[in-house]
């Protein structure tokens, strides 16, 4: 009986080594291809490199540098808002302890702290960037400023010109006037005006030639403005609340400045 065919059996196949698994390396985080011995980016020797892929850092927040202090009004602090070098934005959109403030604009201002200093810009809010004064300013037609409760807004006159054809514009007399001081009520509503002239305008809550008696938070004697050689010139006379100028443009002041946006009053401070 003959012996039985040999079955073929398949020849054995060895499996494909896996490839060697890319190295990252523990410096620079940069991947370095199996076999390399070094980072082509660093240097860093493989003995030093990591097998598990590089994980990128978190980006840490810039450390503040400043603050925005809330002052309430019994002059109490109520509450801190960091600031950091640079650009640091101020709106209802920007801050939860702004949101409740209907006053502010979504982007109010914009603050940027550089070289110990504050510059302050207002963003095209409605209703404005106010800095206390230390000194005395220069004023501006349409120029703004807050004592107390009252928002004013100085206008300079002058005497009525000739139109382009000749032709005179009709008034009543301008008896010596250089300016004009209303109280702003509203968005685009004035209310009362005064006609400024003389060499002094003294204005207060008791005492002086405008007076808001019915304003706690004006001093009796609050403010002057006072015409100097052609300019208007705006002087706090050491009132308790001081007196407020609004920004026209950006405007840098020293640390403990106290700045007015919406309902807030703050100071502005170096940590």
């Amino acid at each position: 009986m003959s012996a039985p065919p040999p079955v073929a059996t398949a020849p054995s196949v060895s499996a494909a080594p896996a490839p060697a698994a890319s190295l990252h390396c523990a410096k620079c985080g940069a991947e370095i291809p199996a076999g390399f011995k070094f980072c082509g980016i660093c240097g860093t020797a493989v003995s030093a490199a990591s097998a598990e892929p590089a994980v990128a850092p978190k980006p840490q927040a810039a450390p503040p540098v400043a603050k925005l202090v809330f002052i309430r009004p019994d002059g109490s602090i109520g509450g801190e808002h960091p600031l950091v070098a640079g650009v640091n934005n101020v709106g209802r959109e920007h801050d939860e302890v702004f949101a409740a403030d209907g006053y502010l604009s979504p982007h109010h201002a914009d603050i940027i702290v550089e070289a110990g200093q504050f510059e302050l810009r207002d963003m095209g809010s409605l209703n404005g960037v106010f800095f206390k004064l230390t000194a005395e300013a220069v004023l501006s037609s349409g120029d703004v400023f807050r004592i107390g409760q009252e928002l004013l807004r100085f206008d300079g006159v002058s005497g009525p010109e000739p139109l382009e054809d000749g032709t005179e514009i009709m008034g009543s007399p301008n008896v010596g006037y250089w300016g004009r001081l209303t109280r702003v009520v509203g968005y685009g509503v004035d209310g009362e005006a005064y006609l400024l002239k003389g060499d002094r305008i003294v204005i207060g809550r008791e005492r002086g030639d405008i007076l808001f008696p019915e304003d706690g938070y004006v001093s009796g004697t609050h403010l002057e403005l006072e015409y100097r050689d052609g300019s208007v010139v705006l002087r706090d006379l050491g009132s308790s609340n001081g007196t407020f100028l609004r920004a026209r443009s950006p405007r840098t002041v020293p640390a403990g400045t106290f700045v007015l946006m919406g309902q807030q009053l703050f100071r502005l401070e170096l940590i």
